[in-house]
């Protein structure tokens, strides 16, 4: 999803889709596929986390954290693990870095 040039178009609308979310038909619509590709990406959660990332979704993130039994964490877990350490280190990722350091009035709000 992130690398593939095929996915740009995407990618752009997905970007900051929860985190930002407005009032209108076209922010509802964006929360909605949102959800759709979530639920997709559901099989992985690397590719879950990394998703709600994107899309400034970070109680969701942080709620498939908590969901992690740590007696099923493997060595495979670790190997992706670190694989989305390397994506967020990436400069496409720059946006997030930022919106991680702004103060938000409600930490428990999404996004």
């Amino acid at each position: 999803f992130f690398a593939a040039p095929e996915t740009e178009q995407l990618r752009l609308e997905m970007k900051d889709c929860i985190g930002f979310k407005g009032d209108g038909l076209r922010d509802e619509q964006r929360a909605c596929l949102f959800h759709i590709i979530l639920y997709t990406f559901s099989h992985s959660i690397v590719a879950t986390l990394s998703f709600c990332l994107w899309g400034g979704a970070f109680l969701t993130a942080s709620s498939f954290l908590q969901k992690i039994d740590p007696l099923d964490v493997s060595l495979m877990f670790y190997l992706e693990l670190d694989r989305l350490i390397d994506l967020i280190e990436r400069p496409i990722f720059r946006h997030l870095h930022l919106r991680l350091l702004e103060c938000e009035d409600d930490p428990y709000q999404e996004g």
